[in-house]
């Protein structure tokens, strides 16, 4: 009967250490899961910040260029039935320039606009 109770002490010593052991290693692992999702959360956070300091830079360096054309744009609305439209010379030169001034800025993530 003596030995009976000594099986029965060591097996419930042991699967109480597997337990413990059991519990230890499961918070081991979620600990260290926990810390890789806090880096991966901040190596994003400076992926954004970096992003958004490009465009507040080149947002910055920007320059605009404002010009009225009333003269032109008369000329082209005077015919409201005409269905094609010929620009001159000084048009497309100051739609290319503008195109070009668009492609310059630095930093944004935009695709580049096409020219002629």
């Amino acid at each position: 009967m003596k030995l009976r109770y000594v099986l029965i002490l060591c097996a419930a010593l042991c699967a109480v250490t597997g337990l413990l052991s059991w519990r230890s290693g499961w918070s081991t692992h979620a600990d260290h899961i926990n810390a890789q999702a806090a880096k991966k959360k901040d190596k994003a956070a400076k992926a954004v910040q970096s992003g958004e300091q490009k465009a507040a830079q080149a947002t910055s360096e920007g320059k605009v260029i404002y010009r009225t054309i009333t003269r032109d744009v008369v000329k082209y609305v005077q015919n409201p039935n005409r269905t094609r439209c010929d620009f001159d010379n000084e048009s497309v030169r100051l739609r290319q320039r503008a195109i070009d001034a668009a492609n310059s800025i630095s930093g944004f993530d935009a695709g580049a606009v096409q020219g002629k």
